[in-house]
């Protein structure tokens, strides 16, 4: 019976480093506000932007909303799954 403890044990420790906090960083902005200043993509949701970038989805939702208050990007649609959004 110990020996089942110890799997739920070490599940429970690896999910403590999984879960890190991701904070937009000016060089991401400045990466982003380069290329919406090309004009080479007339509106960015999560997916396009996390491909772009090489991050995970969630991440590229906090990097948008973090370019619309900046000013850099302006809400075009609001959905919950999938915003739209366009140059400023």
């Amino acid at each position: 019976m110990s020996e089942k403890k110890k799997p739920a044990q070490q599940a429970s420790s690896s999910k403590e480093f999984r879960a890190n906090i991701f904070e937009p960083t000016e060089d991401i902005l400045k990466r982003l506000k380069t290329a919406v200043s090309k004009q080479g993509v007339k509106y960015y949701t999560p997916y396009i932007l996390a491909q772009e970038l090489n991050v995970r989805v969630s991440v590229a939702r906090k990097i948008l909303r973090e370019a619309e208050k900046k000013g850099i990007l302006k809400l075009y649609c609001g959905g919950r799954r999938a915003p739209i959004y366009v140059p400023a």
